[in-house]
């Protein structure tokens, strides 16, 4: 052998465990996979997140047909665990004053999983892909 010994995986092991190496990532490399919903609301909601870059509330409200679209997010943060990201636009309102508007997007990953489901489900056909 040369000066670099090789070293078993028990080795290697015990070195990971001792050093508390396993501990420290956060990575996680389960996937995902997205189940599916039957329910129009949320069908709508997902087609707008996936086959849009950003989607403002008022935007979503209309294309979902719901006066209250951060409720429909919400369901789909929580009863399907997507990663969907609000950032806060600033605007000037018809007064003239500073505000600011919330515009929503669901992340790569979990926009892949489901633009992937709608896909194989029937629910993509006819939709129009593009940012507006």
């Amino acid at each position: 052998m040369s000066d670099f010994q090789k070293t078993s995986p028990e080795a290697v092991g015990a070195a990971i465990e001792a050093q508390g190496i396993a501990n420290q990532s956060n990575l996680n490399f389960t996937t995902k996979k997205f189940i599916g919903t039957t329910n129009p609301k949320r069908i709508r909601t997902l087609l707008a997140l996936v086959y849009r870059d950003w989607v403002s509330r008022e935007d979503l409200d209309r294309l979902i047909g719901a006066s209250n679209s951060p409720d429909a997010i919400m369901q789909l943060r929580r009863k399907y665990g997507l990663d969907i990201i609000m950032r806060e636009v600033q605007a000037i309102n018809r007064d003239g004053r500073a505000c600011w508007y919330g515009e929503y997007q669901l992340a790569y990953d979990d926009k892949l999983m489901v633009r992937t489901w709608l896909e194989e489900s029937g629910h993509a056909e006819g939709v129009q892909h593009g940012s507006r």
